[in-house]
């Protein structure tokens, strides 16, 4: 059984041919964009925070900043696209602030206590189970009132409106995820952290809302697995498709 998640699905709504390149024909991508090698290395480093915490303490800023520089260049290779054409160090220093504004909004982080990090959510769509999607929440954690929380770390530059973040499809999968690992969880509230911009959204989903994502979710799953043409969709993210080059509609 084909397993689907929030970014395959995303991909085939933005671009049915990026889906064909990447998911049918399983080809790899052929470059790394500067955005994902950035994401990839500050979540690294969030991942050590929590992991690293303590009753009494947590790791200090310039040890997580120290290990961001690490890993930085351990990973960089010249191939990584740039896009925008600013250097790479401009990106490198807005990863650092990412992880310098979460680590001043949130120390002493006793806010909550830490359940999961990157834990791996696979969960059957439905009562009839059809179809199995599954992700990775970046932290799952419990209040002191007994409301979970479904984290989310964006290093994008514009945060989600409230009304975009209360349609947000991603977080309301991993819900419905998370209930399942959880059955007895009664209030569960989804927060995105947009460390760039140091905004924070949160927001809740009703039975009813949830029963309607996994209905929406199916039914685009089940308009894919009958495609057979997979148009190219020529948008602004052309420009960050890593499949442009061999795409007919730039040849």
């Amino acid at each position: 059984m084909t397993l689907y998640s929030h970014s395959r699905v995303k991909t085939f709504e933005q671009c049915p041919l990026q889906y064909k390149f990447k998911y049918v024909d399983e080809i790899p991508e052929p470059v790394e964009n500067i955005e994902t090698f950035l994401g990839k290395r500050v979540h690294e480093v969030l991942e050590q925070l929590y992991r690293g915490l303590s009753p009494d303490a947590a790791p200090a800023l310039k040890d997580l900043l120290t290990a961001y520089r690490t890993g930085w260049d351990a990973h960089w290779r010249a191939e990584i696209r740039i896009v925008q054409r600013d250097p790479p160090e401009s990106y490198f220093s807005y990863g650092a602030r990412c992880i310098e504004n979460l680590y001043h909004v949130r120390a002493p982080f006793n806010q909550d206590t830490t359940l999961y990090l990157e834990q791996y959510l696979e969960f059957p769509l439905g009562d009839a189970g059809t179809h199995t999607m599954r992700g990775y929440a970046d932290r799952i954690s419990i209040r002191r009132d007994g409301v979970y929380e479904i984290h989310d770390y964006k290093t994008s530059r514009r945060a989600l409106t409230q009304r975009d973040a209360d349609a947000d499809r991603q977080l309301s999968l991993y819900e419905i995820g998370f209930r399942n690992l959880h059955p007895e969880a009664k209030e569960i509230e989804l927060v995105w952290h947009f460390l760039g911009p140091r905004v924070t959204v949160r927001s809740r989903r009703t039975p009813e809302q949830l029963s309607r994502i996994q209905w929406d979710t199916q039914t685009l799953i089940t308009h894919i697995e009958s495609e057979t043409d997979f148009p190219a969709k020529k948008s602004a993210l052309c420009d960050w498709c890593t499949y442009r080059e061999m795409c007919p509609a730039w040849s």
